[in-house]
């Protein structure tokens, strides 16, 4: 049968026909065999000087081998194949003209630095049959035992990753381009590897545990469970398939069918299992059956953060992915929470205590928000996921609540002030985290309730000795003399607090709108009086006040009794500062004791 190799728009006919032999070497790896292939055609040919194409031309070596007069006899006549005269001395001209014409039909076209595929057919005779490739050269050699007078052999290597088409509707190439590489098919690879790496992250994810209620209620570790960082990493090396023209097919380098075939295979490409799928139900990550279960389950483990580094590399054809993400145990939050929160929480728990046996704890915690997005989304959900939890469990009905009960579970005292003495939160979007940091002390509980800081002091004055003071001229001393009686008794109390911020108590919003008190007069004289006097302390909190007045009130004293009627208390006063919230009050009390000496 023959053997036409086209160059540009021609092509051009080898006789006698050589013969072909075809190998198919299969690409393999140990844990994945025959995932691609590529084919070597040999073409075994015979150069006789005075028959077959190409033609000698008969004036030294040929000087236009595009000629198609060279490459189209197919009769074996001598007489009709109209060649010079061939004999003798003229053998190895022939031989020698035959041979360089060979080569230049095998050599591979050369375009902008590129060699380019070179298009080979092989027709049956008569029907249209056979098979046809886009191939390479890689390999040229001729016999020298004819001694250029006699027929010379020739071997022709050629290699290709795909056959075009077939031209006989019974043979095994009618059924496309593709014989059994890649992904269904549709992808040629020569070379894939693929690796993970499963370590243990530093971190962990917390759950609660809460005991008591109130002020008693405390958090303690309920558990702590291990976080895996895990690396995935796959890399295809592609091969060439060209069409008929002899360019790319489908304009897919080498790299893009590695990229594509990277992509189906990981489940990211159209149609395929999405990438925990993928995961979970892959013969590759036995190792982690443990964390997710026998039968291919969550276990509680679910999957963040992922992170992808992707190379390209256009002259080697090849193209990677690493994809980078964790395993994490999703109970994040209080033991009974129904919720399950992709976060990480850092906390410590810091207690000193100082030299007055004042206890101090500070609470400080990170909220990690984990990103559950797809990895190859444009954005991440990373603070959303913080702000989440932060909202929902962290900060659930009291800013401290979940600082305080911490560090109630973390103290070794029994008492703990519920009112922190400081806070700082931090929001740091971009790498989606919620730090605080609390401080608390184990200070008596306040008295009035909404106060932040008291100071209520209480100061007794007992009678002393009466005497009388004379001075007299020209003694260094006055004369002391004793009146034989004593001072009264005296207490006084006075009362400094910062009360926290209420709000504007009106329930008429449109108060607090600059240009509405500007405009209504009225409004601006309610709006004062509910700031600077309805706010105040002896307001809001008089029954606070009236039972501290009560219990230092002497009169109401147990340690000593007051003689009835005998008790009598200053004029009280007050300051009220609506703007910083400072609150005070003094009162003092002379009474008289009864059996007293």
């Amino acid at each position: 049968m023959p053997v036409k190799i086209s160059r540009g728009a021609l092509e051009y006919n080898l006789v006698p026909a050589p013969l072909v032999s075809i190998s198919k070497q299969t690409f393999n790896n140990v844990g994945r065999p025959g995932f691609g292939a590529e084919y070597t055609i040999n073409f075994q040919g015979t150069i006789i000087p005075s028959l077959g194409n190409p033609v000698y031309p008969g004036d030294g070596l040929a000087s236009e081998f595009t000629n198609e007069t060279y490459w189209n006899k197919f009769d074996v006549s001598p007489d009709e194949l109209d060649q010079p005269d061939v004999s003798g001395s003229r053998y190895l001209d022939a031989t020698l003209s035959k041979q360089q014409m060979i080569r230049w039909l095998f050599s591979n076209p050369i375009e902008s630095g590129k060699a380019k595929p070179l298009k080979v057919k092989i027709n049956g005779w008569g029907a249209p049959s056979g098979i046809a490739f886009q191939g390479f050269v890689d390999d040229i050699s001729f016999d020298a035992e004819s001694r250029f007078a006699n027929p010379t052999s020739y071997n022709v290597t050629m290699r290709t990753s795909s056959f075009l088409h077939s031209l006989n509707s019974a043979d095994p190439f009618k059924s496309g381009y593709f014989d059994g590489f890649g992904v269904s098919g549709n992808w040629a690879i020569s070379n894939l590897t693929e690796s993970f790496d499963i370590q243990e992250d530093e971190r962990r994810t917390v759950t609660w545990k809460t005991t008591g209620a109130g002020v008693l209620a405390k958090k303690t570790l309920q558990s702590s469970d291990r976080v895996y960082a895990v690396s995935r990493s796959v890399t295809a090396v592609g091969s060439p398939i060209y069409g008929d023209d002899g360019e790319y097919l489908s304009g897919n380098a080498p790299w893009k069918h590695a990229q594509n075939y990277v992509h189906e295979y990981l489940g990211i490409g159209s149609g395929a299992k999405s990438l925990r799928e993928n995961f979970v139900s892959g013969v590759q990550n036995q190792a982690l059956r443990g964390l997710y279960g026998a039968s291919g389950g969550t276990s509680g483990y679910a999957i963040a953060d992922f992170k992808y580094q992707e190379g390209i590399d256009p002259e080697a054809g090849s193209y990677s992915l690493t994809e980078n993400f964790l395993l994490y145990r999703a109970s994040s939050g209080g033991e009974n929470d129904p919720d399950r929160y992709p976060v990480i929480e850092t906390v410590t728990i810091n207690h000193n205590t100082e030299e007055n046996q004042l206890n101090r704890l500070s609470v400080q915690g990170t909220i990690q928000g984990l990103n559950t997005t797809s990895g190859l989304a444009s954005s991440g959900n990373e603070y959303l996921n913080a702000l989440a939890y932060w909202s929902g469990y962290v900060n659930s009905g009291d800013l401290s609540l979940h600082a305080y009960q911490m560090a109630k579970g973390g103290s070794h005292t029994g008492w703990l002030h519920p009112r922190y003495l400081s806070k700082s939160i931090t929001n740091d979007y971009s790498q989606g985290t919620i730090s605080y940091t609390f401080e608390f002390d184990d200070r008596p509980p306040n008295l009035i309730d909404g106060s932040i800081s008291e100071s209520i002091q209480i100061n007794d004055t007992y009678p002393g000795e009466l005497f009388s003071v004379t001075p007299v001229i020209g003694k260094s001393q006055p004369v002391l003399q004793y009146l034989n009686s004593r001072s009264e008794y005296k207490r006084s109390l006075s009362i400094n607090v910062v009360m926290g911020h209420t709000g504007v108590t009106s329930t008429d919003q449109s108060k607090v709108n600059v240009s509405g008190l500007m405009a209504n007069h009225n409004n601006k004289r309610i709006f004062l009086q509910d700031q600077l006097l309805r706010s105040k302390p002896s307001i809001t909190n008089r029954d606070d006040l009236a039972s501290i007045f009560w219990a230092m009130n002497p009169v109401n004293d147990p340690t000593f009794d007051v003689v009835d009627g005998k008790c009598f208390h200053s004029a009280p006063t007050e300051s009220w500062d609506a703007r910083t919230r400072n609150y005070s009050y003094n009162i003092e009390w002379t009474y008289e004791r009864k059996n007293q000496i």
